[in-house]
């Protein structure tokens, strides 16, 4: 590895009190992060490696950045975790807790954390995958076979020649007592449908030496592939698979430990402008399955045009589960129960009209906000929202946000929940049937919260939690 690209010193003097530093999710200290990687669970820690860039606020150099939590609400920021070496960079990956030893690395005291990633290799050679490991709780990392290809590339590229096969995502499948890789290999070709995109299965005993399962063809496959297993209507009897790409588009099906096999219907889990390349932490302690995203900012960032040091954020960690829904099983996300903690004052209403809960409301300043709220759509037909200048609206059975249509539940009683930090939101229908993930800067003067609609609306519950900075 080059130790040119172990810059972590020269971020001591950063600090997070910046004016645009999101307040309760994580983003570097200094420098570019994307894609989170290797999101694993180990000895009381939650692992956070991502994409990362340590000389510069830009894309570039890939490094794997990283960051400890003991609850995921409290990040502290470590060296760089794996850098370049050789011919290329350190692209996404995945990290497993080996518990069975089968790298045969482990020691008396320590499992190894084994992380696969893709080594992205200059000047026009073959992408491949790669692995290295740690003992000492992932703060080093020593590569498998000096880094050399563990998974050859396997001869596929876009049609306009550009590299693909990336983005490993390893874990342990327990019913058939091995390691699977999930490889996506390329994009379909959208001007011919019968040219589908591709992620290839393969199987390992030791974590080492791989070999081909089955492949998974779809028009919607696009690289940091995801697959997990998750209870429908929380019964662990009944259990599902669900497969997603970085756009978080999903299907759900089961997984035999050789082949996917669906229904061929997809859905998108995120309906805002900035979600991307989530991913889901290995060995969780609890049996939840907790996510986490990319917010990318796309070609113009906010951070940069306001001189920040560091550039890009994650979104806030939450749950997936499946449920059954009119229309079939549906995923559902939901931020994660940690996030109370962070509370410091709640304001809460019941069987409250619009104007009474405003007048309530007109007595507060509000900066970093949990909002809750529910209402039978029999009784209400129209509101709005004003959160410090970002509108979420219901009109007529449908909810708004930026002119997107926020699909809901036909239900007796409807839910919206918003997640609104210094320069996002993150919005729930209906405990997460629909989500919309946004960058969203409010004006710093503007802290107020204020319904907009006929004052005889009721809701049955309206909820506002203020929370403290996770940057003490």
């Amino acid at each position: 590895m080059i130790d040119s690209f172990q810059t972590f010193k020269s971020y001591t003097s950063t600090k997070y009190d910046q004016v645009l530093r999101p307040q309760f999710h994580f983003s570097s200290k200094k420098n570019w992060i994307n894609d989170p990687n290797g999101l694993v669970y180990y000895k009381g820690e939650y692992h956070l490696f991502f994409q990362h860039n340590p000389k510069s606020i830009n894309w570039g150099n890939m490094t794997w950045g990283h960051a400890i939590s003991r609850d995921m609400i409290n990040w502290t920021q470590l060296p760089h975790a794996i850098l370049p070496y050789g011919n290329g960079t350190i692209f996404s990956g995945t990290a497993v807790v080996d518990n069975i030893n089968s790298l045969g690395e482990n020691t008396e005291k320590e499992k190894a954390i084994v992380a696969y990633f893709t080594h992205a290799q200059k000047n026009k050679d073959p992408f491949y995958q790669s692995g290295a490991y740690s003992i000492d709780r992932g703060r080093s990392f020593n590569l498998i076979d000096q880094g050399k290809p563990l998974v050859p590339n396997q001869g596929f590229s876009d049609r306009k020649g550009r590299r693909t096969e990336r983005d490993p995502k390893v874990f342990w499948h327990e019913p058939s007592k091995k390691w699977v890789m999930v490889l996506w290999l390329r994009k379909a070709d959208r001007k011919n449908k019968k040219d589908l995109g591709k992620v290839r299965f393969f199987y390992s005993n030791d974590l080492k030496n791989w070999e081909f399962l089955s492949d998974f063809d779809r028009s919607w496959v696009y690289e940091c592939m995801d697959l997990v297993e998750l209870s429908v209507d929380g019964n662990s009897q009944n259990r599902k698979w669900l497969i997603y790409d970085a756009s978080f588009d999903y299907e759900v099906g089961v997984f035999d430990g050789k082949s996917m096999i669906t229904n061929n219907l997809n859905y998108l889990g995120d309906l805002g402008k900035n979600y991307y390349a989530a991913q889901t932490f290995n060995n969780s302690p609890d049996g939840r399955t907790v996510i986490i995203g990319w917010m990318r900012t796309g070609k113009k960032s906010v951070f940069v045009d306001n001189n920040m040091p560091f550039n890009q954020q994650m979104s806030f960690p939450c749950t997936m589960e499946l449920k059954t829904t009119s229309d079939g099983i549906r995923l559902f996300r939901w931020p994660i129960k940690e996030i109370e903690s962070l509370y410091y004052s709640t304001n809460l209403y019941r069987k409250n009209k619009l104007s009474t809960i405003n007048k309530k409301l007109a007595k507060n300043r509000y900066e970093l906000i949990d909002l809750y709220g529910s209402f039978n759509p029999k009784k209400v037909n129209n509101f709005e929202i004003n959160i410090r200048g970002q509108i979420l609206s219901y009109q007529k059975g449908k909810f708004y946000f930026e002119n997107t249509e926020l699909p809901s539940l036909n239900r007796s009683l409807k839910s919206f929940r918003v997640l609104l930090d210094r320069t996002s939101i993150e919005i729930f229908i209906d405990e997460g049937y629909s989500v919309s993930t946004n960058y969203a800067v409010s004006e710093d003067s503007n802290k107020t919260i204020k319904l907009i609609g006929n004052e005889k609306v009721i809701f049955d519950l309206f909820k506002v939690s203020s929370l403290n900075s996770i940057w003490q």
